[in-house]
């Protein structure tokens, strides 16, 4: 990849595509207003995006499950275009701000949601989870893909790489390439100059501190209070996981038994974007 040659014109109208086809809502909440987006028709599938993060982070999931389902991708509160949320940050009321927001939309078939979260995404999907249970509507199914929150020990992994004002377009861009191979890609030939437009986009975006939050037990704990059928995606190789897989599988398995794992080899952490198709028929086998 020549990061010389980065044309930010042409990258933004390749994301501008799959926007344009949506549905762009704000929904005003008690503590944010919330931006969303929407493709398609039938049953509903929230997805949430991971820390640092935005709507993005779903981009190749979009033309595949809009096809079958109508699909809502918020930018969560303190990401992309929604605004921030009022302090403290918690993840119980971010994810009370989006059951609000959601709500809001006035969905039909909000009794049959399914939640996909990813990351900081998937330990805020066992928040909204729950909160869609407390109000009387159990989601269908919960999916996590590499979620924080369980209170096991993070991989060890190479320092990323700080960005400073110092620093020339190009070298900015060289650090997040470099960071996208420490953090989310285990093949590093997969990253390409969308991802890297998109992580440059996402960083500049992000004002919630999420790390420290995906650093507790948090997702632990919510889900130990709801019986709910759960699914969590890994690929082999994620680098937030590490060695500690399997402290990660027996945490779930004794808050729900019946949980279903996956394990995607030769996968890393934002195994959606490196491998589509495979994750998308995954997830697509479990919602069926």
């Amino acid at each position: 990849m020549v990061l010389n040659n980065f044309d930010e014109i042409k990258l933004s109208k390749e994301i501008l595509k799959y926007e344009e086809k949506s549905k762009k809502i704000f929904t005003q909440t008690k503590d944010t207003n919330i931006c969303w987006r929407v493709w398609g028709q039938g049953k509903p599938i929230i997805f949430l995006h991971g820390g640092y993060g935005s709507w993005k982070h779903w981009l190749k999931q979009i033309n595949f499950f809009s096809k079958k389902y109508s699909i809502f991708i918020p930018d969560m509160p303190g990401f992309g275009d929604s605004e921030d949320l009022t302090k403290p940050h918690t993840p119980e009321k971010i994810a009370k701000n989006l059951l609000d927001g959601f709500l809001k939309m006035k969905n039909s078939d909000y009794n049959q949601v399914n939640i996909v979260g990813f990351s900081f995404g998937g330990l805020i999907a066992g928040h909204l989870s729950f909160h869609f249970v407390q109000s009387g509507v159990a989601p269908e199914k919960v999916i996590l893909i590499g979620p924080g929150g369980l209170g096991a020990k993070r991989g060890p992994m190479e320092e990323m790489v700080r960005r400073t004002p110092s620093m020339t377009n190009e070298q900015i861009l060289e650090a997040h390439k470099k960071n996208l191979g420490i953090l989310m890609f285990a093949d590093k030939s997969k990253i390409d100059k969308l991802s890297l437009y998109i992580q440059l986009q996402n960083t500049k975006q992000h004002r919630t501190k999420s790390r420290p939050i995906s650093a507790t037990d948090t997702l632990a704990k919510i889900l130990s209070k709801q019986k709910i059928p759960l699914y969590v995606i890994w690929g082999e190789k994620d680098s937030t996981v590490g060695p500690y897989l399997e402290d990660r599988m027996t945490i779930l398995r004794n808050i729900n038994p019946d949980v279903r794992f996956h394990v995607e080899l030769n996968s890393g952490h934002w195994i959606m974007y490196e491998t589509p198709e495979i994750f998308n028929t995954i997830v697509s086998n479990i919602l069926e």
